[in-house]
């Protein structure tokens, strides 16, 4: 279960009861056998915090979710309004809290300026750590703004913590290339190990790899320093 602010919902177990658990509200109650062509019905508890609404329902092929796996997606009604009323628009201004480690942790106006979709040719013999399944995705690139509003010059490497976030409530992270030098059509890396001196702004690109092909982009999330909930802007593609 996909909450409406993009985290996973906890699997909550549930015990006691009559034999079976049908007395209560939520109780798995699969056959130990499985005849061809039978089926059952199961149901999951889960819990999401106070406010948090439902965005999604998904099943993991192979039990675990990572970033390339098969999953199947089910949306749930109402989901993607409510968790689009909270989002900033592309070129809104956002504050966010970024660790600068012996610095502390400062908060960079931030602004998305763009969402674009590439082509898996756009990839072709670059450095990147791709599982199977990513090498057959389709490639989105996400720029983001950053200002340095701290004393000291700001290493530039603020593009891990940048999420596309998916209608499908899928949080995919972003990669660089290896290759400081490498030139992407849409994705420039230009700022990679550039230190950025106080008062400067830089345009960071990273590339998010989605492959199922029944999910689609629907905003960019910033994984702030010591907060557990994203700071998120609509993703409008190009």
């Amino acid at each position: 279960m996909n909450g409406t602010n993009w985290a996973r919902g906890e699997e909550v177990h549930v015990s006691g009861g009559r034999l079976g658990g049908v007395d209560l509200p939520c109780a798995d109650t699969a056959p130990k056998t499985l005849a061809p062509g039978d089926s059952y019905s199961t149901c999951v508890t889960y819990a999401l915090p106070d406010g948090v609404g439902v965005l999604s329902l998904t099943y993991n092929a192979d039990g675990y979710l990572d970033e390339g796996g098969a999953v199947a997606t089910w949306p749930v009604e109402g989901g993607l309004e409510a968790a689009s009323a909270g989002l900033a628009e592309p070129g809104d201004i956002v504050r966010v809290r970024w660790d600068a480690r012996e610095d502390g942790v400062l908060e960079l106006p931030a602004t998305l300026i763009s969402v674009r979709r590439g082509s898996a040719s756009d990839l072709a013999g670059l450095d990147l750590d791709l599982n199977e399944n990513e090498r057959h995705g389709v490639p989105y690139y996400v720029s983001v703004t950053y200002t340095n509003t701290g004393s000291k010059d700001l290493y530039a490497d603020q593009a891990d913590r940048v999420l596309l976030l998916t209608e499908g409530g899928r949080q995919i992270r972003g990669k660089t290339p290896f290759v400081l030098d490498t030139k992407i059509p849409g994705c420039p890396s230009d700022w990679v190990a550039r230190m950025i001196p106080p008062g400067d702004s830089v345009t960071e690109c990273s590339i998010h790899l989605l492959t199922d092909d029944g999910d689609k982009p629907f905003a960019v999330g910033f994984a702030e320093a010591g907060q557990p909930e994203l700071v998120a802007w609509r993703a409008h593609l190009h």
